[in-house]
C-alpha cells in the first residue's frame, strides 16, 4: 500500500488544455487538451470516460494503468493503479463502488479505494469477444453491457448479473452502420489523415465504416446510446445517437445526428468518447481526436464540447467554435450548449515575420488553422523567433501555442503529442528535464517589446500550451522567441493562435447564400454565399428544423463549402454567419513572398558524355533557382574541364572548356576571366534586362557568377 500511495503523490499532476498550475484562477480552456503525468511525455488521449464519483470528477483513458481525479475540473491528481483493468476501458458506479472492465477481456474489477488506486478482480464474463464494452447501471439498479467494434458486426446489448457478471440471456443486436442514409458515416478520401495500415495498403472506396465506442446515458426516461464512426484516421471521426424507451431497445436513429462532428478549423475529429453531466447539471461530450506531429508521428488526443438535451429530447453538441476558448464547468451557464467566450481568433491568416525557415515549413503554415502543417525555423537555437502582425491593435486575452517537433532526434511517435504510441509504456515513462522553453512578447510598433509569458524552465510537455492572461494586454504584434527545444528539434510551431477582442469586431448573418443538395446523393450538399468584406471566417449552421440548427462547419478564407454529413431522409435548413475581428486582413502577394523564377543547372561533362546538350542530371550537378528580386547567383568549386550551363532539362545557356589559367589566381580581387551574355530577359513584349555569366578565379577553384542586369 505504501508503494501505491507514494507513486500517486509523485505523479500527482495532470494538466488539461495546457493550463498551468499557479495561483491564478483559470476561467477558460481550449481544445485540443493536453494530458500529462508529472514530467512524462504527453499521454495518449484515447477512448476517454468522465464521471463524477464521491463528488470528484474522474477521467479514464485507454492503455494506462491509472487515471485522474479533480474537485473542479482544473486541478487534477494522477492515481497509479497497477490492478486497474487497462486497455480500452469501461468504468461505471454501481452501488457506491466503481466497477470496470476492458474490451475483449473476460475480467471484471471493482475499486476498493479510488484515490489510492486499489482495485481487485471480482468476476468474469462468459466471453472475451466484447469489443469496446460499455457498462451501464439503470435507475432500477440493473446492469447492462453495450458493445460493438466492427465494420460488419452490430452494436449489441446484454444484461449482466450484478454479482457474478455472467450474461443473462443472449446478446441482442441493436443496429449496424448505414452509409446509404447517414452521410457522416461515409469514408471520404479527402478526410484521410494517415493510414492505420502503415502504408501496406490504401483504403478501398467500398469499405464500410467502423462503428465503435458505445456509451449509454439516461435522461428523462429516455436512453441515449452514443456510437462513434468512422475511424480515428479520418478528420470526420464523429459521434451519433440512437434513442430508446428501454435499455434493451428497440432504438431509433436521431435524424439530428451527428452529435459531434468537426472537420474544419485547427482541431478536428470528435469520436469514441463519453457524455457526462457536470456538478451544475450541464452535459458535456469528451472525444478522442486525431493528432499528428513531426515527420509522420500520429496518435490521439482529447477534446471536449458542450452538449445539451432540448425540451423535445433532442441531444446535440456545439462544435462550431470547438477549438476556441470556453468556460470551465463551474462557470458555464446552466442550460443549452453555448459555452464559448466572446473572443475572436485574431491571428488567423495574418502576416508573419520569422528569424529563419527550414525547407518548405513556411511561416504561413503557423497561422492557417491546419493541424497537419507547421512552420519550422532553420535551427532549434535560442533566439529563433516567430512574429505575427495582427493588422491593428487588439486586446489579447489568451494565447495558444501549438508546438511541433520537426527534425527531432527522437521520433515524434513514442508518446509525444498526445501519446503517439498506444499502450502503457512497458519500458517505463519517458521524461525530460525540460521541454519547449520560450518567451512571448507584444508590441505596438514591432520595435519596443513587452514580455507577457516566460517559460525558461518548462518541465511539462504541453503540445497545446494554452495561456489565459491574468491581465489582458493591448498590442498589434505578438512575438514568440525560442529559448530551447528538446530532442535537438528545430523551433517549430504548428499554429500560433491569439484570442481577444477589438472595438470593431462583429458577427452578422449572411443574407445571400445558396445551399444545394446533390440530387444523386442526398447525403451531400454544396453551400455558396456572397463574401462579407472584412470577414475572418464563416460558420455554416444546418439542421432539420428551423429553430434547431444544431450542426455546423467553420470556414476560413473562402465563401463555399462542400459537406457530406447529411442524413438522406429529412430536408434541411441552413444559415451562414460571418464573423470578423475588425482587424486588417492580410493578403499574401506571391510576387513579394515567393517570387517568380526558373531552375538552372551547371554540370561538368566529359568526352562522349552528352557534349553540350547538358540535359542529364547527375550527383555532381549543381542547381540554383532564379528568383524575382535576386540579381546575383553563384556556382562554387569549379575545376578545369568541359562545363554546361542550362535550364534543368532545358535549353543550353552556355557551354565551354574552362582551363586552369581561367579558374586559378593568386590575386586578392581577381577580375573575370570569361564573360558571356546568356539571354535577354523580359515580360510580354517588353525587354527588362539581360542575364550574364562571369568566371571568377580563386586560389584553388573558380566560381561562376550569374548576374541579372
Amino acid at each position: 500500500m505504501r508503494k501505491l500511495i507514494r507513486k500517486s503523490i509523485l505523479c500527482a499532476i495532470v494538466l488539461i488544455a495546457g493550463a498551468t498550475a499557479s495561483a491564478q484562477t483559470r476561467h477558460t480552456f481550449a481544445n485540443p487538451l493536453d494530458l500529462l503525468v508529472g514530467n512524462e511525455r504527453a499521454i495518449r488521449g484515447g477512448e476517454p470516460i468522465v464521471l463524477i464519483f464521491q463528488d470528484d470528477y474522474y477521467l479514464f483513458v485507454s492503455h494506462r494503468r491509472g487515471y485522474w481525479y479533480s474537485p473542479d475540473f482544473r486541478n487534477w491528481t494522477y492515481v497509479d493503479a497497477p490492478n486497474y483493468p487497462g486497455g480500452v476501458v469501461s468504468v461505471v458506479e454501481m452501488d457506491g463502488q466503481l466497477i470496470g472492465c476492458s474490451m475483449n477481456n473476460r475480467n471484471v474489477y471493482r475499486c476498493l479505494d479510488a484515490k489510492k488506486g486499489v482495485w481487485e478482480r471480482c468476476g468474469e464474463f462468459s466471453s472475451d469477444r466484447y469489443g469496446d464494452a460499455n457498462l451501464f447501471v439503470d435507475d432500477d439498479g440493473r446492469l447492462y453491457m453495450y458493445f460493438g467494434w466492427s465494420q460488419i458486426m452490430p452494436f449489441q446489448v446484454v444484461e449482466l448479473d450484478k454479482t457474478t457478471f455472467k450474461e443473462i440471456g443472449e446478446p441482442k443486436p441493436l443496429f449496424w452502420s448505414d452509409i446509404k442514409n447517414h452521410g457522416f458515416e461515409v469514408r471520404k478520401p479527402e478526410d484521410v489523415i494517415y493510414s492505420i495500415f502503415g502504408g501496406r495498403r490504401e483504403y478501398g472506396p467500398e469499405e464500410l465504416p467502423w462503428i465503435e465506442g458505445p456509451y449509454m446515458i439516461k435522461h428523462n426516461g429516455k436512453y441515449y446510446l452514443q456510437y462513434a464512426a468512422i475511424g480515428l484516421e479520418f478528420i470526420s471521426y464523429s459521434h451519433g445517437i440512437y434513442v430508446s424507451d428501454s435499455p434493451m431497445g428497440p432504438f431509433t436513429y436521431s435524424e439530428h445526428n451527428p452529435l459531434t462532428f468537426k472537420t474544419s478549423g485547427f482541431q478536428v475529429g470528435a469520436g469514441h468518447g463519453s457524455t457526462f453531466r457536470d456538478k451544475k447539471g450541464n452535459w458535456w461530450t469528451i472525444c478522442m481526436i486525431p493528432a499528428q506531429y513531426g515527420e509522420g508521428g500520429r496518435g490521439s488526443e482529447l477534446a471536449i464540447y458542450p452538449t445539451a438535451i432540448d425540451a423535445q429530447g433532442v441531444m446535440y453538441s456545439n462544435t462550431a467554435f470547438g477549438d476556441y476558448p470556453q468556460y470551465y464547468p463551474d462557470e458555464r451557464k446552466v442550460g443549452g450548449a453555448d459555452n464559448y467566450v466572446d473572443w475572436k481568433l485574431l491571428s488567423v491568416n495574418k502576416r508573419a515575420m520569422v528569424s529563419s525557415t527550414h525547407e518548405n515549413y513556411v511561416p504561413a503554415n503557423a497561422l492557417d488553422e491546419d493541424f497537419k502543417t507547421c512552420w519550422a525555423a532553420a535551427t532549434g537555437d535560442a533566439g529563433e523567433f516567430f512574429t505575427v502582425d495582427l493588422g491593428g491593435q487588439a486586446t489579447i486575452n489568451a494565447i495558444q501555442l501549438n508546438w511541433d517537433h520537426i527534425g527531432a532526434q527522437r521520433a515524434a511517435g513514442g508518446g509525444m503529442g498526445g501519446g503517439m504510441a498506444g499502450g502503457a509504456a512497458a519500458a517505463g515513462p519517458q521524461t525530460e528535464q525540460l521541454y519547449q522553453c520560450y518567451e512571448v512578447f507584444v508590441s505596438d510598433n514591432n520595435s519596443n517589446w513587452t514580455k507577457i509569458i516566460s517559460k525558461p524552465q518548462n518541465k511539462l510537455e504541453l503540445k497545446h500550451d494554452y495561456n489565459e492572461l491574468a491581465t489582458p494586454v493591448k498590442a498589434r504584434y505578438v512575438k514568440v522567441v525560442n529559448i530551447a527545444t528538446y530532442d535537438n528539434a528545430k523551433f517549430s510551431i504548428k499554429d500560433l493562435r491569439v484570442f481577444g477582442t477589438t472595438p470593431n469586431m462583429k458577427t452578422q448573418k449572411v443574407t445571400k447564400f445558396m445551399a444545394v443538395r446533390n440530387p444523386q446523393d442526398r447525403r451531400e450538399a454544396d453551400v455558396i454565399w456572397e463574401p462579407v468584406p472584412g470577414a475572418d471566417g464563416y460558420v455554416i449552421r444546418y439542421g432539420i428544423e428551423k429553430d434547431k440548427l444544431y450542426n455546423s462547419y467553420i470556414v476560413y478564407g473562402k465563401n463555399s463549402l462542400y459537406m457530406h454529413s447529411l442524413n438522406t431522409a429529412p430536408e434541411y435548413f441552413f444559415e451562414v454567419e460571418a464573423f470578423s475581428s475588425g482587424l486588417d486582413i492580410y493578403r499574401e502577394n506571391p510576387l513579394e513572398t515567393i517570387g517568380l523564377g526558373a531552375e538552372i543547372q551547371l554540370a561538368k561533362r566529359g568526352t562522349g558524355a552528352g557534349g553540350a546538350s547538358g540535359y542529364r542530371q547527375t550527383a555532381d550537378t549543381k542547381i540554383l533557382m532564379l528568383k524575382e528580386g535576386q540579381d546575383e547567383y553563384v556556382f562554387e568549386d569549379l575545376d578545369p574541364g568541359n562545363w554546361v550551363l542550362n535550364h534543368s532539362y532545358g535549353p543550353v545557356l552556355w557551354s565551354g572548356q574552362l582551363t586552369e589559367n581561367e579558374l586559378i589566381s593568386t590575386e586578392a580581387n581577381p577580375k573575370p576571366t570569361v564573360t558571356s551574355k546568356l539571354t535577354l530577359l523580359g515580360e510580354g513584349t517588353r525587354t527588362t534586362g539581360v542575364l550574364e555569366m562571369q568566371i571568377i578565379p580563386g586560389r584553388e577553384k573558380g566560381r561562376m557568377v550569374i548576374l541579372r542586369k
